[in-house]
């Protein structure tokens, strides 16, 4: 027997129906319990046995002999007999204890019974005993649903995309109740969802002035049926607890509601199943979030504000300031100016959200017009500084003077959105400013200027931006940091990466020494040093800075952050991580509706998935790649999604459909910045697939262009690309010296180049030559070589090829690592791996974005799988 236990609405049925759907071959009988039914004696049992009238007066034991010779013929031909029980908890009594007779005694028969129940259905000690403690039985109870689930329940109702803020807020207002999620979806849509989301404010706030989401009509109809059945002291009570929150303490609530006392209360409201007690005593909760927002939502607007009033003298802090917010009735400057003050504190204390919401409070507040809009602006900036897309989109909305300043923070957001118009607000923004009283506006729009150029691919016109930025600033303060990250990244865009992290050098070395405040430089540091080849100085600060987002630290660019992340940990093989980290990007960017950070992120799941042969998959990512690509069509994201459309064609040996990728990049012409080699490696693929098709002549031009384009410092991976490739031109035509040559040239390189996917790419291409020179000997060894480097790796199509061409020489292929050979699952090679590396649990925990609990299962499995028991061995292995 498997019990399935879960909240009403929380999905039973609907498993219960979707699991005996998919049988075959198997014999089902089902019964389902009614609320209306429940003292219809024998209603149950005549579900199953129709036909059959069981008097009331039956025997139970007798009852539950006749369940089971049906169970019995029904197994006369051998097959399975699934009995399907729904809604245990409301079977008739008589039927229940018959049912239960008959299952004690299946011994031997092939029968499985699937019985659902609400938490807390188990109330026949009978039935506890059997489904908790009989080694035939599994309890299985079933939670809500996740925010990745809401975000899949939405897009498979047709609503579009969830926002992964909205999904969350969602999550946390329903419990995950796939009911009251599905309601919510159809009856306020996600683009309300998402806007609430984005715009809630602290849990103070949100306790004291923010309605939130509302409970779904339905639910609300019944739970306001159940609270109007109470006396109306009991209402009041209720009343008061829903404005101060989902938990309060006793007294507070019996302050609120002006009761004397509220013993009769609590016992009442308890009892009804709307709060139950706390941590404590003396604290309540409602049961459920939606509870509180049907009886937060049916309050009169007078009624709330004169609650919010009494709950202000009983609270403090800034739930004391949230609820003087709520009910306030007009303008009031006063107020308006404690909120602009709190919000100052919160955003130095790095939270956002809070700051946001007390500036727009603060707004609406405010008497004076030029005050309110200087308020709602100063909110823009905070959420445009946290990565809040869609807030700022509708806070910036809400704004009606033309200026200087809502032309730069208008032109702001369109760089983060791609928008056409961002350019000419960005340049309105610069030529109304005052240089003398408004630099702060002119040194973000031209900082904002700076990274459009990098963007659109004009580097040089980057440069000159950052420059007058860098101008408009002073030494030391927050902006002239903004300028000179801004600055950075221009000159990386120029082929100039160098004197980027040169221009970076206010910076400590050591990444967790960055002052918080500088986090976004950080992050562009560790984005330059992936472009120069630095490897592990790139992981170390673009780490630290995912570390630091993890902690809810605001952030410009975040997106930015786990992609290179994602990237660096590619280029050196850690594919587990790269892929973690890729997918949380994408993640991420839906969440701030940054379409460029979400080729980014597709483009680097894509690129992972695609070299280990999840070609569906890796599909996927690169269609998501192109259509965020389709809505930033500037040079850049162009890149970012033939780059991941080019890779997944180079795994699949489609040489054409690699040209195919590459083609929209040459189309816009600029390949200065969309074919840089240190930020785009599709210039390779892209020769490879030229020389593969008998072009070689367009090769040729392709690697000079190629060459051309490797920055003037130098650069490590792209130049033992470029040598590879040449070998495989100087192989098509048939020139075997300058082949040797090149694999020579490429196979020195390669030292400096810690990169193990390139190294195994060079040995199989320089093996393949060997073997078609029949020099069969080294041509066995570097083709060994990248076997053992691919299968390390997981790029299986590659493992493939190499088996095949050993295969070729009468050589059948090694196996791959130990781990590989022992069959670890890519979780538990992924967590072993970091283990190997000397982190603790927790770090790897914290580095793969699970649980302690989680490492510690899938270590557990290693051992057993690998048949060591310290991570020293573990270690010793995986080296």
């Amino acid at each position: 027997m498997v019990c399935l236990e879960g909240a009403p609405g929380g999905g039973k049925s609907t498993l219960l129906s979707e699991f005996l759907g998919s049988l075959s071959g198997a014999v089902i009988l089902q019964a389902a319990g009614d609320d209306a039914e429940t003292l219809l004696s024998y209603g149950v049992i005549d579900q199953l046995q129709p036909g059959t009238v069981t008097e009331p007066g039956t025997d139970p034991m007798a009852a539950g002999q006749r369940l089971l010779e049906l169970l019995d013929r029904r197994q006369a031909d051998g097959q399975v007999v699934v009995l399907a029980l729904d809604d245990l908890q409301w079977f008739d009594r008589p039927s229940s204890r018959a049912v239960l007779f008959a299952l004690r005694r299946l011994r031997v028969d092939k029968v499985l019974a699937v019985v659902s129940t609400r938490v807390g259905g188990l109330d026949d000690p009978g039935w506890a005993r059997f489904a908790s403690g009989d080694s035939r039985a599994t309890r299985l109870r079933l939670g809500g649903l996740s925010p990745g689930d809401l975000t899949e329940l939405a897009s498979a109702l047709g609503l579009g995309v969830l926002s992964q803020r909205g999904a969350s807020r969602l999550a946390a207002h329903t419990e995950g109740n796939a009911l009251y999620c599905r309601a919510l979806l159809d009856e306020i849509g996600i683009a309300a969802l998402s806007a609430a989301g984005a715009s809630s404010a602290s849990g103070a706030a949100g306790a004291a002035g923010d309605r939130g989401l509302p409970a779904p009509r339905e639910l609300s109809a019944v739970i306001l049926a159940r609270v109007a059945a109470l006396p109306a002291a009991t209402q009041s009570f209720l009343a008061a607890a829903s404005v101060l929150g989902r938990r309060a303490p006793i007294p507070a609530i019996v302050s609120v509601a002006g009761l004397p006392d509220a013993q009769h209360e609590v016992d009442a409201a308890v009892a009804a199943g709307l709060l139950t007690e706390g941590a404590s005593a003396l604290e309540l909760v409602f049961s459920h979030p939606l509870y509180r927002a049907a009886i937060y939502a049916d309050l009169s607007p007078a009624r709330r504000r004169e609650l919010h009033a009494r709950a202000a003298q009983v609270v403090e802090g800034r739930a004391r300031l949230a609820h003087r917010t709520a009910a306030a009735l007009g303008p009031d400057e006063a107020l308006a100016g404690e909120l602009q003050a709190s919000a100052r504190a919160t955003a130095a204390a790095g939270d956002a959200a809070a700051s946001a919401w007390a500036l727009e409070q603060a707004a609406a507040l405010s008497p004076s017009a030029q005050d309110r809009e200087g308020r709602l602006l100063d909110a823009v900036v905070v959420l445009l500084n946290a990565a809040d897309t869609p807030a700022a989109t509708r806070v910036l909305a809400s704004c009606q003077v033309a200026s200087a300043r809502r032309d730069a923070l208008t032109g702001l957001l369109g760089v983060f959105t791609g928008s056409p118009s961002a350019e000419g607000h960005l340049l309105a923004a610069w030529q109304a400013h005052d240089p003398g009283t408004q630099a702060e506006i002119g040194a973000r729009a031209a900082t904002s200027l700076a990274n459009w150029m990098v963007l659109a691919g004009r580097p040089d016109q980057a440069l000159t931006w950052a420059d007058r930025a860098v101008s408009r600033t002073v030494a030391g303060s927050a902006l002239r940091a903004m300028a000179r990250t801004a600055q950075a990244y221009a000159f990386a865009a120029a082929s100039l990466s160098p004197q980027g992290l040169d221009t970076l050098g206010f910076l400590p070395a050591s990444a967790t020494e960055v002052p918080m405040p500088e986090t976004d430089a950080l992050i562009m540091r560790g984005m330059l040093k992936v472009y120069v080849d630095d490897l592990p100085g790139a992981i170390a600060d673009l780490g630290v800075a995912a570390a630091r987002l993890r902690t809810g630290l605001p952030s410009t660019y975040p997106g930015p952050c786990l992609a290179h992340l994602s990237e660096a940990y590619f280029r050196r093989g850690d594919w587990d991580a790269a892929l973690t980290h890729a997918q949380l990007a994408t993640a991420l960017a839906q969440d701030t509706d940054r379409p460029l950070d979400l080729a980014r992120g597709h483009a680097r799941a894509a690129q992972v998935l695609a070299v280990r042969g999840q070609w569906s998959a890796a599909q996927a990512h690169v269609n998501a790649a192109r259509a965020a690509a389709e809505r930033f069509p500037l040079v850049v994201a162009v890149a970012t999604a033939a780059m991941a459309a080019g890779w997944l064609a180079a795994a699949r040996g489609d040489l054409t459909g690699v040209l195919a990728a590459t083609e929209p990049v040459r189309a816009t012409g600029l390949l200065g910045v969309g074919g840089h080699p240190g930020m785009f490696t599709w210039r390779g693929l892209e020769a490879d697939a030229l020389t593969g098709l008998g072009r070689l002549d367009d090769a040729e031009t392709a690697l000079r262009e190629f060459e051309d384009a490797i920055p003037a410092a130098g650069l490590a991976s792209a130049t033992l690309t470029l040598a590879r490739c040449r070998g495989n031109l100087a192989v098509a035509r048939g020139d075997a010296a300058q082949a040797e040559a090149a694999f020579r040239r490429g196979h020195e390189i390669a030292a400096d180049v810690p990169m193990p996917f390139e190294h195994a790419l060079l040995s199989l291409d320089n093996g393949r030559r060997l073997r078609a020179a029949e020099n069969r000997p080294p041509a066995v060894r570097r083709l060994e070589q990248a076997h053992q480097l691919f299968s390390s790796l997981g790029a299986e199509p590659y493992v493939q090829a190499c088996v095949a061409d050993l295969a070729t020489l009468q050589v059948t292929a090694t196996a791959g690592s130990p781990a590989a050979l022992a069959g670890l699952s890519r979780a538990e090679l992924a967590v072993a791996r970091l283990v190997a590396t000397g982190l603790t649990n927790r770090e790897v925990a914290s580095e793969l974005f699970v649980s302690v609990k989680t490492v510690e299962y899938h270590l557990r499995n290693s051992y057993i799988k690998l048949d060591i028991t310290s991570r020293r061995a573990l270690a010793a292995l995986l080296h």
